[in-house]
Protein backbone atom coordinates (compact mmCIF):
# COMPACT_ATOMS: atom_id res chain seq x y z
CA UNK A 1 0.00 0.00 0.00
CA UNK A 2 1.60 3.09 -1.02
CA UNK A 3 1.54 5.88 1.61
CA UNK A 4 -0.32 8.31 -0.42
CA UNK A 5 -3.41 5.98 0.14
CA UNK A 6 -5.16 7.30 2.84
CA UNK A 7 -8.56 5.67 4.60
CA UNK A 8 -11.25 7.66 5.83
CA UNK A 9 -10.72 8.11 10.05
CA UNK A 10 -13.66 6.75 12.44
CA UNK A 11 -14.38 10.26 13.07
CA UNK A 12 -15.06 11.62 9.34
CA UNK A 13 -17.29 8.07 8.83
CA UNK A 14 -18.99 9.13 11.98
CA UNK A 15 -19.54 12.85 10.59
CA UNK A 16 -20.62 11.80 7.91
CA UNK A 17 -22.74 8.85 8.59
CA UNK A 18 -24.62 11.47 11.18
CA UNK A 19 -24.78 14.33 8.41
CA UNK A 20 -26.46 11.63 6.02
CA UNK A 21 -28.67 10.83 9.12
CA UNK A 22 -29.90 14.06 9.90
CA UNK A 23 -31.37 14.28 6.47
CA UNK A 24 -33.81 11.60 6.31
CA UNK A 25 -36.56 12.96 8.39
CA UNK A 26 -36.38 15.89 5.73
CA UNK A 27 -36.02 13.67 2.68
CA UNK A 28 -38.77 11.76 4.71
CA UNK A 29 -41.46 14.43 4.81
CA UNK A 30 -40.87 15.19 1.20
CA UNK A 31 -41.67 11.90 0.06
CA UNK A 32 -44.44 11.39 2.73
CA UNK A 33 -45.66 15.11 1.24
CA UNK A 34 -45.23 14.10 -2.37
CA UNK A 35 -47.00 10.77 -1.77
CA UNK A 36 -49.84 12.76 0.52
CA UNK A 37 -52.87 11.38 0.83
CA UNK A 38 -51.95 7.53 1.58
CA UNK A 39 -54.93 6.99 3.79
CA UNK A 40 -58.82 8.74 4.64
CA UNK A 41 -58.37 12.59 5.41
CA UNK A 42 -61.04 13.98 8.26
CA UNK A 43 -62.43 17.83 7.24
CA UNK A 44 -63.73 18.96 10.66
CA UNK A 45 -66.92 21.09 10.59
CA UNK A 46 -67.74 22.82 13.28
CA UNK A 47 -71.12 22.63 13.64
CA UNK A 48 -74.26 20.22 12.80
CA UNK A 49 -75.00 18.30 9.67
CA UNK A 50 -77.00 20.32 7.16
CA UNK A 51 -75.83 24.34 7.89
CA UNK A 52 -74.23 25.97 5.05
CA UNK A 53 -70.96 25.04 6.46
CA UNK A 54 -71.15 21.19 6.54
CA UNK A 55 -72.68 21.30 2.64
CA UNK A 56 -69.95 23.36 1.75
CA UNK A 57 -67.36 20.85 3.19
CA UNK A 58 -69.17 18.25 1.71
CA UNK A 59 -69.24 19.51 -1.64
CA UNK A 60 -65.75 20.17 -1.60
CA UNK A 61 -64.93 16.42 0.12
CA UNK A 62 -66.52 14.70 -2.36
CA UNK A 63 -64.44 16.58 -4.69
CA UNK A 64 -61.29 15.92 -3.27
CA UNK A 65 -62.01 12.26 -2.88
CA UNK A 66 -62.00 12.01 -6.17
CA UNK A 67 -59.23 14.27 -7.34
CA UNK A 68 -57.01 12.81 -4.91
CA UNK A 69 -58.30 8.72 -4.73
CA UNK A 70 -58.25 8.66 -1.15
CA UNK A 71 -62.18 9.12 1.07
CA UNK A 72 -62.27 12.65 2.36
CA UNK A 73 -64.54 12.43 5.67
CA UNK A 74 -66.47 15.34 7.06
CA UNK A 75 -67.31 15.38 10.98
CA UNK A 76 -68.86 17.11 12.80
CA UNK A 77 -68.07 18.15 15.98
CA UNK A 78 -70.10 21.01 17.31
CA UNK A 79 -70.44 23.30 20.10
CA UNK A 80 -69.38 26.70 21.89
CA UNK A 81 -69.58 28.36 18.28
CA UNK A 82 -67.05 26.42 16.93
CA UNK A 83 -64.56 26.67 19.17
CA UNK A 84 -64.87 22.51 19.69
CA UNK A 85 -63.67 21.52 16.42
CA UNK A 86 -60.84 24.26 16.30
CA UNK A 87 -59.41 23.51 19.15
CA UNK A 88 -59.57 20.03 18.17
CA UNK A 89 -57.80 20.01 14.88
CA UNK A 90 -55.62 23.39 16.26
CA UNK A 91 -54.37 19.98 19.11
CA UNK A 92 -53.80 17.49 16.02
CA UNK A 93 -50.89 15.66 14.77
CA UNK A 94 -49.82 18.36 11.73
CA UNK A 95 -49.32 14.84 9.06
CA UNK A 96 -51.74 16.14 6.44
CA UNK A 97 -54.56 13.90 7.74
CA UNK A 98 -56.91 16.01 9.80
CA UNK A 99 -57.89 20.12 8.74
CA UNK A 100 -61.00 22.31 9.38
CA UNK A 101 -63.89 23.73 7.60
CA UNK A 102 -63.40 27.15 9.13
CA UNK A 103 -65.95 29.93 9.41
CA UNK A 104 -65.37 34.22 10.60
CA UNK A 105 -66.29 32.79 14.21
CA UNK A 106 -63.21 30.38 14.36
CA UNK A 107 -61.20 32.41 12.76
CA UNK A 108 -61.81 36.17 13.62
CA UNK A 109 -64.97 36.79 15.74
CA UNK A 110 -64.74 34.12 18.93
CA UNK A 111 -61.80 35.49 20.55
CA UNK A 112 -64.13 38.81 21.49
CA UNK A 113 -66.79 36.49 22.39
CA UNK A 114 -64.91 34.10 24.22
CA UNK A 115 -63.25 34.95 27.91
CA UNK A 116 -61.28 31.28 28.03
CA UNK A 117 -59.81 30.31 24.37
CA UNK A 118 -57.70 27.60 24.34
CA UNK A 119 -56.18 27.74 20.72
CA UNK A 120 -55.01 30.84 18.87
CA UNK A 121 -56.81 30.93 15.37
CA UNK A 122 -53.81 32.84 14.27
CA UNK A 123 -50.32 31.08 15.43
CA UNK A 124 -51.89 27.04 15.98
CA UNK A 125 -54.03 26.91 12.57
CA UNK A 126 -52.32 27.50 9.35
CA UNK A 127 -54.52 28.69 6.19
CA UNK A 128 -54.88 26.55 3.16
CA UNK A 129 -57.77 28.68 0.92
CA UNK A 130 -61.09 30.41 1.22
CA UNK A 131 -63.60 27.93 -0.03
CA UNK A 132 -66.36 30.85 -0.60
CA UNK A 133 -68.43 34.10 0.53
CA UNK A 134 -71.58 34.02 1.56
CA UNK A 135 -73.58 37.13 1.55
CA UNK A 136 -76.05 38.10 4.31
CA UNK A 137 -79.30 39.32 3.26
CA UNK A 138 -80.87 42.63 4.50
CA UNK A 139 -84.64 42.00 5.42
CA UNK A 140 -87.55 42.91 7.26
CA UNK A 141 -90.77 42.33 8.22
CA UNK A 142 -93.71 42.98 5.66
CA UNK A 143 -95.52 45.05 8.03
CA UNK A 144 -92.96 47.42 8.45
CA UNK A 145 -93.22 50.28 5.46
CA UNK A 146 -89.85 50.42 4.43
CA UNK A 147 -89.38 49.42 1.21
CA UNK A 148 -85.56 50.34 1.21
CA UNK A 149 -82.40 50.31 3.40
CA UNK A 150 -82.26 54.09 3.18
CA UNK A 151 -86.80 54.39 4.31
CA UNK A 152 -85.58 51.63 7.36
CA UNK A 153 -82.48 53.95 8.26
CA UNK A 154 -85.11 56.96 8.99
CA UNK A 155 -88.19 54.89 10.58
CA UNK A 156 -85.13 53.65 12.87
CA UNK A 157 -83.71 57.36 13.80
CA UNK A 158 -87.17 58.53 14.48
CA UNK A 159 -87.93 55.53 16.85
CA UNK A 160 -84.76 54.83 18.81
CA UNK A 161 -84.49 51.56 19.96
CA UNK A 162 -88.02 51.05 19.23
CA UNK A 163 -86.75 48.12 16.23
CA UNK A 164 -85.42 45.31 17.22
CA UNK A 165 -83.11 42.82 14.98
CA UNK A 166 -83.15 39.17 15.50
CA UNK A 167 -79.87 36.87 14.96
CA UNK A 168 -78.78 33.26 15.40
CA UNK A 169 -76.87 34.45 18.33
CA UNK A 170 -74.64 36.60 20.24
CA UNK A 171 -71.68 36.71 18.34
CA UNK A 172 -72.90 35.47 15.08
CA UNK A 173 -71.99 37.11 12.12
CA UNK A 174 -75.88 38.44 11.66
CA UNK A 175 -75.38 39.78 15.25
CA UNK A 176 -71.88 42.17 14.49
CA UNK A 177 -73.08 42.40 10.73
CA UNK A 178 -76.13 44.47 11.94
CA UNK A 179 -73.59 46.30 14.66
CA UNK A 180 -71.58 47.24 12.14
CA UNK A 181 -74.43 48.51 10.12
CA UNK A 182 -75.70 50.55 13.42
CA UNK A 183 -72.11 52.10 13.70
CA UNK A 184 -71.74 53.56 10.26
CA UNK A 185 -75.75 54.41 10.06
CA UNK A 186 -76.30 55.71 13.78
CA UNK A 187 -79.10 54.09 14.09
CA UNK A 188 -80.38 52.50 17.53
CA UNK A 189 -81.92 48.82 17.43
CA UNK A 190 -82.53 46.22 19.97
CA UNK A 191 -80.70 43.01 19.66
CA UNK A 192 -82.82 39.92 20.33
CA UNK A 193 -80.66 36.72 19.96
CA UNK A 194 -82.05 32.97 19.40
CA UNK A 195 -80.71 29.72 19.02
CA UNK A 196 -80.36 29.38 15.24
CA UNK A 197 -81.25 31.25 12.29
CA UNK A 198 -84.48 29.12 11.88
CA UNK A 199 -86.42 30.68 14.96
CA UNK A 200 -84.81 34.16 13.85
CA UNK A 201 -86.98 34.39 10.89
CA UNK A 202 -90.15 32.59 12.03
CA UNK A 203 -90.13 35.75 14.24
CA UNK A 204 -89.28 37.93 11.67
CA UNK A 205 -92.12 36.18 9.15
CA UNK A 206 -94.49 37.10 12.21
CA UNK A 207 -93.17 40.62 13.26
CA UNK A 208 -91.57 39.73 16.31
CA UNK A 209 -88.58 41.26 15.16
CA UNK A 210 -88.43 43.72 12.48
CA UNK A 211 -85.15 43.19 11.10
CA UNK A 212 -82.47 40.70 10.18
CA UNK A 213 -78.76 40.99 8.63
CA UNK A 214 -78.69 37.06 7.98
CA UNK A 215 -76.76 34.25 5.90
CA UNK A 216 -78.52 34.53 2.63
CA UNK A 217 -78.92 30.75 2.00
CA UNK A 218 -80.71 30.92 4.88
CA UNK A 219 -82.93 33.90 4.18
CA UNK A 220 -83.20 33.77 0.51
CA UNK A 221 -86.33 31.25 0.33
CA UNK A 222 -88.49 33.23 2.82
CA UNK A 223 -87.54 36.93 0.45
CA UNK A 224 -88.20 34.82 -2.63
CA UNK A 225 -91.63 32.88 -1.50
CA UNK A 226 -92.80 36.93 0.08
CA UNK A 227 -92.59 35.95 3.46
CA UNK A 228 -90.07 38.79 4.16
CA UNK A 229 -88.80 41.27 2.23
CA UNK A 230 -85.37 41.74 1.45
CA UNK A 231 -83.95 44.92 0.65
CA UNK A 232 -79.91 44.94 0.29
CA UNK A 233 -77.32 42.24 0.12
CA UNK A 234 -74.11 42.90 2.43
CA UNK A 235 -71.65 42.29 0.12
CA UNK A 236 -69.65 45.30 -1.36
CA UNK A 237 -71.26 43.55 -5.43
CA UNK A 238 -74.66 42.33 -5.99
CA UNK A 239 -75.27 38.85 -6.08
CA UNK A 240 -75.96 37.51 -9.64
CA UNK A 241 -78.83 35.16 -8.97
CA UNK A 242 -80.65 38.27 -7.23
CA UNK A 243 -78.81 41.01 -9.41
CA UNK A 244 -82.70 43.60 -8.94
CA UNK A 245 -81.66 43.96 -4.89
CA UNK A 246 -79.02 46.25 -4.32
CA UNK A 247 -75.86 45.84 -2.20
CA UNK A 248 -76.61 47.84 1.82
CA UNK A 249 -73.53 50.38 0.07
CA UNK A 250 -75.41 51.32 -2.88
CA UNK A 251 -78.85 52.20 -0.41
CA UNK A 252 -76.55 54.61 1.33
CA UNK A 253 -74.19 53.28 3.37
CA UNK A 254 -71.13 53.76 1.81
CA UNK A 255 -67.97 51.08 2.28
CA UNK A 256 -70.52 49.02 4.25
CA UNK A 257 -69.21 45.17 3.43
CA UNK A 258 -69.58 42.11 5.20
CA UNK A 259 -69.93 38.37 4.88
CA UNK A 260 -70.01 34.89 6.35
CA UNK A 261 -67.15 33.03 4.58
CA UNK A 262 -65.58 29.14 4.39
CA UNK A 263 -62.56 28.25 5.24
CA UNK A 264 -59.51 24.89 5.22
CA UNK A 265 -57.32 25.33 7.42
CA UNK A 266 -54.95 22.89 9.16
CA UNK A 267 -52.63 22.49 12.25
CA UNK A 268 -49.64 25.20 12.48
CA UNK A 269 -46.86 22.18 11.82
CA UNK A 270 -48.66 20.44 8.63
CA UNK A 271 -46.14 20.18 5.98
CA UNK A 272 -46.28 23.15 3.37
CA UNK A 273 -46.00 20.71 0.26
CA UNK A 274 -49.09 19.16 1.88
CA UNK A 275 -51.15 22.31 2.45
CA UNK A 276 -50.38 23.81 -1.42
CA UNK A 277 -51.26 20.21 -2.78
CA UNK A 278 -54.37 20.81 -1.18
CA UNK A 279 -55.00 24.13 -1.89
CA UNK A 280 -53.82 23.97 -5.45
CA UNK A 281 -57.02 20.82 -6.18
CA UNK A 282 -59.00 22.80 -3.83
CA UNK A 283 -58.57 26.17 -5.73
CA UNK A 284 -58.70 24.21 -8.92
CA UNK A 285 -62.29 22.80 -7.95
CA UNK A 286 -63.29 26.49 -7.11
CA UNK A 287 -62.57 28.15 -10.34
CA UNK A 288 -63.64 25.59 -12.50
CA UNK A 289 -67.16 25.47 -14.27
CA UNK A 290 -68.59 22.76 -12.29
CA UNK A 291 -67.22 23.97 -9.05
CA UNK A 292 -68.49 27.41 -9.15
CA UNK A 293 -71.87 26.49 -10.70
CA UNK A 294 -72.52 24.46 -7.80
CA UNK A 295 -70.96 26.88 -5.30
CA UNK A 296 -73.51 29.31 -6.65
CA UNK A 297 -76.68 26.93 -6.33
CA UNK A 298 -75.69 26.84 -2.77
CA UNK A 299 -76.14 30.73 -2.40
CA UNK A 300 -72.06 30.88 -2.12
CA UNK A 301 -69.71 33.28 -3.73
CA UNK A 302 -66.65 31.32 -5.20
CA UNK A 303 -63.42 32.38 -3.96
CA UNK A 304 -59.64 30.45 -3.96
CA UNK A 305 -56.81 32.26 -3.87
CA UNK A 306 -53.47 30.67 -1.93
CA UNK A 307 -52.69 30.33 1.42
CA UNK A 308 -51.22 33.69 1.71
CA UNK A 309 -54.22 35.05 0.15
CA UNK A 310 -56.26 33.69 3.64
CA UNK A 311 -53.78 35.26 6.00
CA UNK A 312 -54.27 38.55 4.50
CA UNK A 313 -57.92 38.17 4.45
CA UNK A 314 -58.09 36.60 8.21
CA UNK A 315 -56.02 39.13 9.49
CA UNK A 316 -58.92 42.11 7.87
CA UNK A 317 -61.52 40.40 9.37
CA UNK A 318 -60.17 40.18 13.04
CA UNK A 319 -59.51 43.90 12.81
CA UNK A 320 -62.62 44.76 11.40
CA UNK A 321 -64.44 42.72 13.64
CA UNK A 322 -63.16 43.49 16.90
CA UNK A 323 -63.67 46.71 16.08
CA UNK A 324 -67.15 46.31 15.97
CA UNK A 325 -67.01 44.23 18.75
CA UNK A 326 -65.71 47.05 20.74
CA UNK A 327 -68.21 49.49 19.33
CA UNK A 328 -70.89 46.88 20.19
CA UNK A 329 -69.64 46.46 23.50
CA UNK A 330 -69.00 42.73 23.20
CA UNK A 331 -67.00 41.41 26.51
CA UNK A 332 -65.44 37.82 26.38
CA UNK A 333 -68.15 35.54 28.75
Amino acid sequence: MSSSTRFPSRRSVILGGAAALGTLPILSRRASAAEWPTKPVKFIVPFAAGGTTDILARVVAQKMSEEMGQQFIVENKAGAGGNIAADFVAKAEGDGYTFLVGTPGTHAINKFVFKNMTYDPVKDLASVIVIAKVPNLFSVTNSLPAKSVKEFIELAKAKPDEYFYGTPGLGSTAHLSTELFKSMTGVKLTHVPYKGSAPALTDLIGGRVHVMIDNLPAAQPFAESNQIRALAVSTSKRWEPMKDIPTIAESGVDGYDAASWFTIAAPAKTPKEIIAKLNASTDKFIKSADGTARLIKLGADPTGGSPADMDAYVQSEIEKWGKVAQFAGIKPE
